[in-house]
């Protein structure tokens, strides 16, 4: 036995290893959650909608007022600019998939637990019949010298989007704004 067991381990150890510098391609998949947003403002910009927003500053002030396309486009620039899809931080995410008895949605989650990038989660939830985006969500976080900027991007489809944006200053004090947009409300 001791012979069997000998020979075993020699021929384990001549088995050729793979070359160190042979990189595996990255075939993992995340929601393209830039080519929804993009396919979303394609409809608003070429469908007549009524476009709106109501915009809240610290929770007191608010206003309304229409809006235009081009105004619609650049407010929902700010969702394509949370990509994460790209190959240099698409390492630093996982991804997890569950179902959600209570809302009827398959949920894509993805978090990093890298606090110095934007991006710290994005959940889409699509519905569990028409597997159909229902709700976008991603929450942000910036921090620079002098502040830490926490910002939650909702997008629900074929409806309405929010930038809810709170800013902590590094002198204690903090504002926040919600800059709600709206297109095909009933």
């Amino acid at each position: 036995m001791f012979v069997l067991l000998s020979c075993k381990n020699k021929q384990e150890q001549k088995a050729p290893a793979a070359p160190a510098s042979t990189a595996t391609a990255d075939t993992t998949k995340f929601f393209d959650v830039k080519g929804f947003i993009e396919s979303e403002i394609k409809d608003v910009t070429t469908t007549p909608y009524f476009l709106y927003t109501i915009t809240t500053r610290d929770d007191k002030k608010r206003d309304s007022a229409h809006v235009t396309t081009t105004e619609f486009v650049r407010l929902a620039q700010e969702f394509l600019a949370q990509d994460i899809t790209q190959s240099e931080l698409k390492p630093f995410y996982k991804e997890e998939v569950f179902r959600d008895l209570s809302t009827k949605s398959i949920t894509f989650s993805y978090s990093t637990r890298n606090k110095d990038l934007d991006v710290q989660n994005i959940d889409v939830l699509l519905d569990e019949e028409s597997n159909k985006v229902k709700f976008i969500f991603i929450r942000s976080q910036k921090i620079t010298k002098d502040s830490t900027v926490i910002t939650q991007f909702n997008w629900k489809r074929a409806k309405n989007f929010l930038i809810n944006r709170s800013v902590l200053r590094s002198d204690g004090s903090k504002y926040s704004t919600q800059q709600f947009v709206s297109w095909n409300s009933e």
